[in-house]
Order: C-alpha cells, then structure tokens, then sequence
C-alpha cells in the first residue's frame, strides 16, 4: 500500500513520441514567449521514449535503469536530473523499479527529455489512478515541462512536452501570459504517405546540451537585441507559411520554409550550427535538396531534409560522404500512451 492507502498497479507501460519541430522553434522560449508571443508548428513520429515501472522489490526503495542502473534509498540520490525532479513532484515513495528504452540518444534534437518526463510521470500517475486516472492530455504536458522550465530551471520552452503528449500535426499558441493554446492540423493522409517518403532525416554525430544553446538566444532576447528579436519574429511567422503548405500538399515550398527558418536560426547564436553541417546542408540542396533545418536547439542532432524522390539517391550519397548516418522514421500521430498490465489501482 502506499501512503494514501492506495494499491498502486504492479506494472505500467509508458511511452510518448519524439518531435520534429517544423517552423516557430525558439519562439516558445520564455524569454521571447514572455515579450511577444510565440507559435511553434511540428508534429510527432514513430520513434517512441518507453519508461516501463513496477511497483514493489527488494530495498533500497529505488531502482532504475535510466541512462545508468542505480539503485538508491530516495530520487534524490539518481544520476539523472529528470528522473529526480519528476519522481520528487509525482513518486509516493514506495517501492519502485524503472527502466526506460529511447529510439535515439538524448540532446539529438527530437525532444526527448521531454518525452521521458511525459512518459515517467504519465505512467507514475496512471499507477495511482487506475485505468481511468493519471494525468493527461494538456494536464500531462504541463505537468512535464514543469519539469525542465520550473523544477531544472533550463532556459527551454514547453513545445516539446505538448507535441509529444498530444501527438500528431499541432499548431502551439504560447501566451505572453504563460498559456498554451493547442491546435490539431488534419493533414490530408497523402500529403502524410509523401512526407513519410520526401523528408530524410541524418543524425550529425554529435549531441548537445539545448539547454546551453538555447541560453545564448536568452541573454540576446533580455538584452533587447533587434537582430535576434527581428530573426525569431519571422520564424514565428513561418508557422503560417508551413501551415499553408501543409493544407496544398506543396511539399517543395514546406522544405524552402525550413530552410529559411535554419537560415534565420543560425544567426541566433554561434552555438546553433557546425562547420560540417553546414558544408554538408550546402551540398545536399546542391544535389537536390529543397530545404531543412537542424531539428531542436540546434548545435548537433539530427539533420531533416525534405528530398524529392528523384534526388534522394544523390542527397544520400553526399550527406553519408560526411560521416551522417541516416535514421529511418515515419510520421505517426499517437501521442502519449499507458498501459497497466498487472492488477488496478483501488481503495
């Protein structure tokens, strides 16, 4: 029993997608949201962050297998800032084992920070509250970028932990009051089947901190710099174009808007771009590329490309002559998801 007298379920399943911000990114950052507004368009794919829990073991009280096995006597003594933050808002202090799978490595710019703490806490609370309790939807969302912008304090926005949550084509309102305003596209489903085949995505090698990346833009936007406000503005104006494309299915003018939304980023701060991305972002368009962007903060990660077929044996050839692996995804709009599969929660 736990400390309310409840009987948490002996096994939970939870998983939440990764991101790929398609126009707007940036602008969610408090530091801009705060002043302006921000809008952020992007949807979600198959790639999944998996956190499975049961209830009970062996002391210490704590096991998980997160980025490292630990065990401990509290949250407070886990490796992983996430891990300690979510369990220290949503664990009853129970017995607990964690373990947690990721499609990719964290800092690659799919938002997976914020999908882990999505897929922890979703299913923390849906051990507690039974088939038909837990947090959810906008509650579940805010609930996790809680935990990076409130409980971490890191200098990110909260779009990451809404698209995972909710899943699918969203356009995100960010209030200069702190809101958050979601809205589902319906994307027609071939214009979904040609995405799944036009757009590529490379993972560059190396990861980063978006966090850092993301503080640079920060001191710039508090400092009152009109380049880099000027910059994020038409970002967030590139949501309406995007969107545009999207609703025509022109795919070729979605990959021309991501490529100036990269244009735009890069003059954010020295820290969003690579000298080897770069050169290898010149020569995929070279080979036929119509666009893309670094996704996330940017500074590493992953590379997408929106390739027409027939230049996408090319683009291949020349990003993989860079040392770029590619990462096979599709487009998928399951958002989060729990499963209980052992028992339920009761008085």
């Amino acid at each position: 029993m736990n400390r309310q007298g409840r009987a948490e379920t002996a096994l939970w399943i939870s998983s939440a997608p990764l991101r790929i911000s398609l126009a707007g990114g940036g602008t969610d950052v408090p530091s801009y949201a705060d002043r302006f507004g921000g809008v952020v368009l992007g949807t979600t794919t198959d790639l999944r962050v998996t956190v499975v829990g049961r209830a009970g073991g062996a002391s210490p009280v704590l096991r998980a297998c997160l980025d490292t096995c630990a065990t401990a006597p509290s949250a407070e003594a886990l490796p992983n800032p996430f891990a300690r933050a979510a369990l220290d808002r949503h664990w009853t202090g129970d017995p607990l084992q964690l373990t947690s799978f990721s499609a990719v490595a964290g800092g690659t710019g799919l938002g997976s920070s914020a999908a882990f703490c999505a897929a922890l806490i979703g299913g923390l609370t849906a051990a507690r509250g039974g088939r038909h309790g837990g947090l959810r939807g906008m509650e579940l969302a805010e609930a996790a970028a809680g935990i990076e912008t409130d409980a971490l304090n890191r200098p990110v926005g909260k779009q990451d932990q809404y698209l995972s949550v909710l899943g699918g084509f969203h356009e995100l309102r960010f209030g200069t009051d702190g809101t958050v305003e979601a809205e589902h596209l319906d994307v027609q489903p071939s214009v979904v089947r040609r995405l799944d085949e036009e757009l590529l995505m490379f993972f560059t090698g190396v990861t980063r901190d978006a966090g850092a990346v993301l503080a640079a833009q920060g001191n710039r936007v508090g400092a009152r710099d009109r380049e880099t406000e000027a910059r994020l503005h038409e970002m967030k104006e590139l949501t309406a174009v995007v969107r545009k494309a999207l609703e025509g299915g022109d795919l070729c003018r979605l990959g021309e808007a991501m490529g100036r939304h990269w244009e735009l980023k890069q003059g954010l701060s020295s820290k969003v771009t690579l000298p080897g991305v770069d050169r290898a972002y010149r020569e995929a368009l070279a080979a036929g590329a119509t666009g893309g962007k670094l996704l996330g903060a940017g500074g590493g990660g992953f590379l997408l490309l929106h390739v027409p077929a027939r230049a996408q044996s090319e683009v291949r050839g020349v990003v993989a002559a860079h040392g770029m692996t590619e990462q096979p995804f599709g487009l998928d709009d399951r958002g989060h998801e729990v499963h209980l599969l052992e028992g339920t929660a009761g008085r």
